[in-house]
């Protein structure tokens, strides 16, 4: 790890230190009782398009048809590489979500349950962190990665998905935070393998 990576390891530490320790709850509050039911059904709408499944689906359609029907090689790569992107994100924060047992906001709100209670499979007990974020920010890494100059409009559109957590009461801040490096790390922990390994050598995406 250099310097820089290791910097920036302990500044993401901090900040969901600091945002578990004096923002989440505030901000759960403040979502809970300031927004109205219309407006977070809104973002339930929004919400949907973190959802890993969607694109799970898709983008192994994409790779079977690219491979066996209309075949097409680099789109093939690129299918296979996107579906391994979310899908790693996916694994990642699945696990971590067991290991923390973190109570949802729903459990603030309804019981003052706050904090965390390692090993839990319940999803009232799965918060941190967030796997809708994780999958939109794996998601925008992965098409920035192809596409740079769609890097911009693709992680607004995953910034959008954190925040519709946050206005439903589904997440803390400090889960959205946590889904958001959960999600870019994944993606690029596949670039790396996708560019140093031999099966993957031949296979150009870009």
């Amino acid at each position: 790890m250099t310097t820089k990576q290791l910097i920036a390891a302990v500044s993401i530490l901090l900040i969901i230190l600091v945002s578990y320790l004096y923002i989440d709850r505030n901000v759960a509050w403040w979502c809970n009782q300031h927004i109205s039911a219309i407006d977070k059904e809104t973002f339930k709408k929004i919400t949907h398009y973190g959802e890993s499944t969607l694109y799970l689906v898709g983008f192994a359609l994409g790779f079977l048809i690219f491979r066996y029907i209309w075949k097409k090689p680099h789109l093939e790569n690129i299918s296979l590489f996107i579906f391994g992107s979310v899908a790693s994100a996916g694994i990642v924060s699945d696990i971590i979500k067991v290991i923390a047992g973190r109570h949802r906001p729903s459990e603030l709100f309804e019981q003052g349950q706050y904090g965390f209670d390692f090993f839990h499979i319940e999803r009232a007990m799965t918060s941190f962190p967030s796997g809708h974020t994780a999958t939109a920010f794996a998601l925008a890494t992965a098409i920035a990665y192809l596409w740079p100059k769609s890097g911009i409009p693709m992680f607004f559109f995953a910034i959008l998905i954190g925040i519709s957590r946050l206005a439903i009461g589904a997440h803390y801040p400090s889960d959205v935070v946590g889904g958001a490096v959960v999600g870019v790390l994944s993606t690029w922990m596949v670039i790396r393998y996708w560019n140093h390994s031999e099966r993957f050598k031949n296979k150009v995406l870009r």
